[in-house]
């Protein structure tokens, strides 16, 4: 009897708690008119809730990243070499997808950017590479790895390396060990003034680059060498304007470099993070740290209209690794009025922040989400005609490449049907107010409280009988 009783007391008590983690999901905002879930964990919603007597539109998602799941967050801009072409968070979600063949799932805009030159004002890593070090003393970024590890601050060391990018290989890189000065056996350095120079018992590469100032890395360079020559060498080079040399004394490197920086090869002077960023692999810049380590930051920013109510867009990491992204809407009322960056900073804890960051906001405020399978504008940007803005760069959750180039899991899967509510396009709010559908989650909760309570009810019938059967049998005996 007390194993029947426990075994219903269980089921009464777990089918509630499985409904309700979901309902935690669906009560991010008071009013959630549309939501949709994907395999491995990813999940969406977009809601509306009153908050200081104005109506605000939230767009939310969520995932948990690590070394085996299915999606991981990068951080996407479309640049050549030096250039950053400025375009809108749709464009730059098509380019990673047509250049790298992963599918994007979900995305937002990113850092705030120069409005002349089209960069990104504070530090950027992209794939482990520093493409900026921010240099605004009052600017922050968030770093991360997609294993666990989020830091938020500033990014000031950085390691200098020689990255050889070959098609279809990984690419590698190189400490590099001197610059413009002769390298030891077992050594690489670097050269990058002009002038001609004799190295003995070296091997020598002389690689072209746009660049004009070749101490400010990244330097993007490409070697044009014909294959000819032997690995090692006492010949002299000369460098030119436009021209670093990369010269090796070490016989497996010297090889390597022989057989494999050839015509076409990609050559460059990099920095990857060091310090408290060591590891990232992805940084964002943005403005004000939101949250951090658990504690919402309540002084934030002024100026750039911080303290006014606008359109915001925020990163995120919980304490169990997951990250998100989310956008408030604004400049629409009564559609919806956004919120000042003291307010952000607190929604941003609310949603479960241990850490969070302020990207670029205002009419760069933009959300894209896959659905079915096809990329799709999901808010309403504040700029007329709810037009995307032209950004840096983009935040992007996307397709993991697993061992042998397929999706990582196995068969691919991408965000399924929508499953609740009216799709929120800028021409359709979607439906605001409640319903059947803004109410399924406590439903389901309902629902599932009493089939577990019929099992319960079930269970004592059950053990009643089995006892009244006991009793009777021992009477007859």
């Amino acid at each position: 009897m007390k194993k029947i009783f426990l075994a219903a007391v269980l089921t009464f008590l777990m089918l509630p708690a499985v409904s309700a983690s979901g309902a935690a999901f669906a009560d991010i905002a008071a009013t959630q008119n549309y939501s949709l879930t994907a395999g491995d964990g990813f999940k969406y919603a977009e809601s509306t809730f009153t908050d200081g007597g104005n109506q605000q539109a939230m767009f939310y998602g969520e995932y948990k990243p690590s070394q085996t799941s299915r999606y991981e967050f990068v951080i996407h801009s479309i640049r050549d070499g030096y250039k950053t072409t400025v375009t809108n968070v749709m464009d730059i979600a098509e380019d990673y997808e047509k250049s790298t063949g992963r599918k994007v799932i979900f995305a937002t805009n990113g850092d705030y950017f120069d409005l002349v030159s089209g960069n990104n004002m504070d530090s950027y890593v992209n794939d482990g590479i520093v493409i900026s070090k921010g240099a605004h003393a009052t600017k922050h970024c968030m770093g991360f790895d997609n294993n666990g590890k989020v830091v938020v601050g500033r990014l000031t060391e950085a390691q200098k390396r020689l990255c050889v990018e070959k098609d279809g290989e990984e690419r590698r890189l190189f400490n590099i060990d001197k610059v413009n000065s002769e390298p030891a056996d077992g050594e690489i350095a670097i050269y990058n003034t002009t002038g001609t120079y004799t190295v003995k018992g070296a091997g020598k590469y002389i690689i072209n680059t746009d660049s004009v100032n070749l101490g400010q890395y990244p330097v993007w360079g490409e070697s044009h060498r014909m294959t000819v020559g032997t690995a090692v060498n006492d010949d002299p080079f000369t460098l030119r304007t436009g021209q670093f040399a990369i010269v090796v004394k070490s016989d497996e490197n010297a090889q390597y470099f022989f057989d494999n920086i050839v015509y076409g090869v990609k050559c460059s002077l990099v920095e990857v993070p060091d310090g408290d960023f060591k590891d990232c692999n992805w940084v964002i810049g943005g403005y004000d740290i939101l949250v951090d380590n658990g504690e919402v930051n309540t002084k934030t920013h002024t100026d750039n209209d911080g303290s006014g109510n606008a359109p915001r867009t925020f990163m995120g990491f919980k304490e169990d690794g997951t990250g998100f992204l989310c956008v408030i809407d604004g400049r629409q009322s009564p559609y919806s009025s956004g919120v000042s960056v003291g307010r952000e900073a607190a929604i941003a804890k609310e949603l479960g922040a241990k850490f969070a960051l302020e990207l670029d906001g205002g009419g760069s405020s933009t959300v894209i989400l896959r659905v079915d399978d096809k990329l799709t504008l999901r808010n309403r940007p504040s700029d007329p005609g709810n037009v995307m803005r032209k950004v840096s760069n983009a935040v992007l959750l996307v397709e993991k490449p697993a061992a042998g180039g397929e999706e990582a899991g196995g068969e691919q899967q991408t965000p399924d049907t929508p499953s609740t509510g009216t799709p929120s396009t800028p021409d359709n709010p979607g439906t605001a107010g409640g319903g059947t559908n803004n109410n399924k989650d406590i439903i389901i909760i309902v629902i599932s409280a009493c089939v577990g309570g019929a099992l319960l009810v079930a269970a004592i019938v059950v053990a009643v009988k089995i006892i009244k059967k006991r009793s009777k049998n021992e009477k007859d005996l």
